[in-house]
This record gives structure tokens, sequence and C-alpha cells, in this order.
């Protein structure tokens, strides 16, 4: 059977394709395609980019039609929206995200501009605004148009799938952490934490194998008016770490990543830390996170927060709401601890993204062992609907558990590779065939800062080897090149290093054999002087602990890279420039390794440079 999930808009949305008779699974986030970060459009670009034979069954990662919840996700209004968003696409031809933040006087011109250079787009836009503006908002015709909408954008793609589910969002979160966990036949306690999905955010699930869940705790996204946002606002942990990111002029959604990376730079302030603790109340009995809704109120007036920052400084107002995170959610799992004291947790959601938090768990709770899926936020939940739909028609996906590593994406040949090198006139090239991975560890070991592309793409937000910018951590600049030349981010962001397993032990007290990049580790001191870019300014690590098996010419790199410097340590960092998303094609390669004045890059065999 031939299964499409997806999260077919909105929000990082994806799409995933399993084929429970090949047994393979193929993974892609729009924003990998539209190199448009945390892209909201609808799925069409990867339908655009890929070829699918056949699909047997569709399913999405939303059920809530009748919109009590009031996110807005499966309301016919949406559908008409992206039908928007699609013709402005075809008006405006974005290439990246700051391409579509234009003022409104521009956007309008170029809207006029196609009545004469493309009438059908200028047409399509005016009829979907009317449409929009007498959509009806009930369960039965919210889903006629979306199923419509789904069904005309898979036809014209000439797919025509046999059925069309729609599966609880935090069910889609939950399902693919355990299943794709190392525990999947052992009872564990799957947690999904994120702004909101079909009226929560966040659903505990108490697994004992794959088909037998029992949802044991949650806790209600509760939406209220909101007269800033002409709309409603939802009451969740995650929305109100959005509040403070969103009070620091970062973006919401995309930049919360920077809140925890800022917050390791000053203790919390902490009359407003009570203030935000006392208004969060953990239900010990129904295991739920619910708030005092009149003290809770103050923190959804970005006018109050932005005030309180001010006041107190930007480091200790992100240790604010990072500290109240990370306490909540340890109070929260303790709870659920002495009613089901199991050692096994799945995490997963937009907020397990937070690997300070995550760290905090394993330290300050009694799980210990912590698998958070690689890609937690919501284009993982395409993963999540494709797994329902699967055992909801009695297939077998067992065989999913063996995909320990998330390389989902696709990959490219060598013949494809040097057909896009010889299309560039401002680069050098050389095929180095096998040996990349031993070339590559002496010239990182000698400062130059380069970059891979080899195999399948990773799906998820973490690059882990395929797709990713490496240096040297034992050099004091490498962490500050990086990010200044290179990928032009904030100097306080710290980088994740990527480390033998056989490393571990001899660099950390207390850790666990983790692959992906989303659980911290404090490094001893005795080695963070000797790879001083490795650890952030608290001491801690965000390491990919690689083995042979995980990724084999990413572990030959790693080896000789601890021959020559005698660390099995490499910085690791996504392939992309500040603000792109990771490159997916040759040519993405690239551009983005001209853009990011890198000195080497490593693509399938061939080693690239620029001309002088």
């Amino acid at each position: 059977m031939r299964i499409l999930g997806s999260k077919f808009c909105g929000h990082d949305s994806a799409l995933c394709l399993i084929d429970t008779n090949t047994k393979e699974v193929f993974s892609m986030s729009t924003e990998r395609v539209t190199r448009i970060k945390h892209d909201s459009l609808d799925i069409s670009p990867i339908l655009d980019a890929y070829e699918f034979k056949s699909v047997d069954s569709f399913a999405h990662s939303w059920s809530d039609f009748a919109n009590k919840s009031k996110d807005g996700e499966l309301r016919a209004k949406m559908v008409f929206n992206k039908e928007i968003e699609r013709t402005l696409r075809k008006i405006i031809k974005p290439k990246y995200i700051k391409d579509l933040i234009i003022p409104k006087a521009l956007k309008k011109k170029l809207i006029v501009k196609s009545f004469f250079t493309d009438f059908s787009s200028f047409k399509k836009y005016y009829i979907s605004k009317i449409k929009r503006a007498f959509y009806s908002d009930d369960s039965k015709h919210n889903k006629r148009v979306f199923v419509n909408y789904i069904s005309k954008t898979l036809a014209s793609k000439n797919l025509h799938p046999n059925n069309f589910d729609f599966f609880d969002h935090h069910k889609c979160h939950a399902f693919p952490a355990y299943i794709l966990s190392p525990f999947s036949s052992e009872s564990a306690i799957s947690m999904t934490l994120d702004g909101k999905g079909d009226g929560f955010f966040s659903k505990v699930y108490m697994f004992k194998q794959i088909d037998n869940a029992k949802l044991i705790g949650y806790s209600k996204a509760t939406p209220f008016r909101h007269p800033k946002y002409n709309g409603y606002r939802w009451f969740s942990l995650g929305m109100i770490y959005e509040n403070f990111t969103e009070a620091m002029d970062l973006i919401v959604g995309s930049d919360e990543g920077k809140v925890e990376a800022r917050a390791a730079y000053a203790k919390p302030d902490q009359d407003l830390l009570k203030q935000l603790k006392e208004a969060t109340i953990i239900d010990r009995e129904n295991l739920g996170i619910n708030f005092d809704l009149g003290l809770i109120k103050p923190f959804y007036d970005i006018d109050f927060l932005k005030k309180k920052r001010s006041e107190i400084g930007d480091p200790s107002f992100c240790a604010v709401v990072q500290t109240y995170l990370e306490d909540t959610v340890v109070d929260y799992l303790n709870a659920i601890h002495e009613k089901y004291p199991v050692s096994n947790l799945c995490l997963s959601g937009g907020v397990a993204a937070n690997i300070i938090m995550s760290l905090n768990i394993y330290e300050r709770t009694e799980f210990k062992n912590i698998y958070v899926l690689p890609p937690m936020g919501d284009d993982g939940t395409a993963l999540g609907a494709a797994i329902l739909s699967g055992l909801k028609y009695n297939e077998d996906i067992s065989w999913l558990k063996k995909y320990h590593m998330p390389y989902f994406g696709d990959e490219f040949s060598r013949k494809e590779v040097k057909e896009t090198l010889g299309s560039f006139n401002n680069i050098i090239f050389e095929d180095v065939y096998d040996e990349w991975p031993e070339i590559a560890a002496k010239s990182v070991s000698k400062g130059k800062i380069c970059a891979l592309f080899h195999g399948r793409m990773e799906f998820g937000p973490r690059a882990l080897g395929n797709r990713s910018i490496i240096a040297n951590p034992m050099l004091e600049n490498s962490r500050d090149k990086i990010n200044s030349t290179v990928k032009r981010r904030p100097s306080y962001q710290p980088f994740c290093p990527s480390i033998l397993e056989e490393e571990r032990e001899r660099l950390f007290d207390n850790s666990f054999p983790h692959k992906h990049m989303a659980i911290a580790f404090r490094m001893k001191k005795s080695h963070m002087k000797k790879l001083p870019c490795a650890a952030h300014i608290d001491g801690t690590a965000r390491p990919q602990f690689v083995e042979p098996g995980d990724n084999e010419n990413f572990y030959r790199y790693l080896k000789e890279l601890k021959k020559i410097t005698g660390y099995g340590v490499s910085l690791n960092t996504s392939f992309n420039l500040h603000g792109r998303t990771i490159v997916r094609t040759p040519e993405d390669a690239v551009i983005d390794f001209i853009d990011c004045n890198l000195d080497e890059l490593f693509i399938e065999g061939y080693r690239v440079r620029r001309k002088n």
C-alpha cells in the first residue's frame, strides 16, 4: 500500500510517502523545495518537484473541521487563503523568505501589473478573495471544500487516492516518536508539546506496543479573542514562549532557538519568573497543564513584555521564559512518572526542539531513556499521518523502526552532480572519488570551513552529516568565523558538534547514545578548553554521536579527524546561508557554497573550490 501522509498546508507543511510493500519511506518539507523557511504554502511545490506514480491512501494531520478549537486549520477560509497565496507566489516569484516580506504598496503594484502580464493569475487572485468573503464556517462545508482542494491538487499530478483520512494532530506527533524510538517494543511515555493543534498544546500517551496506546493526559490550548491580532490567541506553553520571542523582536515560529541560546548568558529575573509560575497549574490528578487566566493574560500583552525586557535586559528576559519552560515540563513529567513509573520517554512537537529543556528532563526526572523525534515540528506530523493511516488499514509498519537516522529525503547521482558543477563558471572541481571523507578531515583540521552534500537528505531541522557545514572545534575562531562570514547570524548562537560515539564517555560525565542533536549534555571542563567551539557558554554541547551504521562516510570523516587532531569531534551546522533552508539540490549547494564564503564543498565525491 502506498500511503501519502501530509501536513498539507500551514506552518512547516510537508509530505511523507510510505510504501508498505517495498518498505520504503520518502519525506520532504515544502520549505526545502521553495527555500522559504517554515513555508506555510501547501505541498504543491513538492508535487511539482517529484513524480509520485500512484497513491492508494491520503492522510492529513488535523481533524477539527468544526473549528471548535478556533485554530482555523481546516476551515474553508484556509483553502481560499492558500489559493490566494499560491497566486501571489506566481506574481511575486520569491526566491527566499526575504522576497515575501515586501511593502503592501509594492505588492499591490505587482498585482495590478499582473493584469497585463499574467491575467489568469490576476483573475484567480480576486476570485479566491471573493470566495473567501462568502465562505460558510461549518464542519460539513469545511470538510467538503478542504477535501476538494486536496483532491484537485493531487489530481493535477494524476494521483487519485481511494481514501482520505484526517487524524488528530497530537497523535500524528506522538505515534512516530514512539515507533521510530529505540524502545518501540517496550513500554514508553510519548509526550507532545507545541503551540496548539486540534485544540490542545500537549497530549501524553502510554504505549505498551505499536498498536497499544492509551491517552493518559492532555493540556488544552484555550482560545481567547485578542484585540491586537484581530482574532484568537491560545493559552499554551508554546504560545507563551512565542510571545517572549515576539517581544524580543524576533520571528515567531522560527527564532525561538535564539531566545533559548540568549538565556544562557544570565540568570532569570526572579519576580517575573515567579509571576509566570504562579499563573501555571499542574493538575497532578488528571495530568494536565492549566493556567489561571487572569494571571497569565499579561504575558499575552507584547507591550507589557517589551517593558519588562527593557527593565531587566535581554539575557535575563530570555532566561525567564526558558527557566519557566524547563521547570514546568520537569514538574509535569515528574507527576506523570508518579502514576506511570516507566523509564522510556518519547518527545515530539515544536517545543521538543528546545534542547536545554530536554537536558533538564534527563537530569531532573526519572526518565533516563529519552528519544526526541528528529522531525519534531509540524513537518513530522506528515510522517505521523502516514503511520496512523497504515495502522488504520492493518498494514505492517513495524519495519519503520530500522530507520534510526532520518535520511528520508532525496539523493542525486554523480552524473547529475557533475552536470550541475559544469554549468557554473566561477568554481573549479576535481573528482576525489571515495577518498573524500579523509580529504575533508585534512582540510578541516587545517582550519578550512567546508560543506558536505552526500546521500539522502535529512528530514527535520538538524543537519546530520549529509547536508552539513563542518569546521574544526579546536580552533578558537571557528565559531566566530562561521557566525560572521559564513552563516551571518547572531554571535551568541551555539553550534552543534558531531562526535564519535566512542568519544562520548571521554567527553561527558552523564550522557547516553543520542544521534540527532536534540538534547544537550554537559561537557567535562577538562576538554572544554581544547574544544572551545563545541560547547555553549553554559558548558553544554548539543551532540550527534556517530557510529559506523549511522552514516559510514561521516563516521570515516570523524575517525580521520581524530587521527589528525586527537579528537573525533567536528562542528556541524546546517548547509545554508542564515535565513535560507537547508540545501536540497546540487544547484542549491553550489549557490550557497559561493554565497556562504566557504572554502571547500565535498559533493558526491567531487571537491569544489571557488575560482580565484
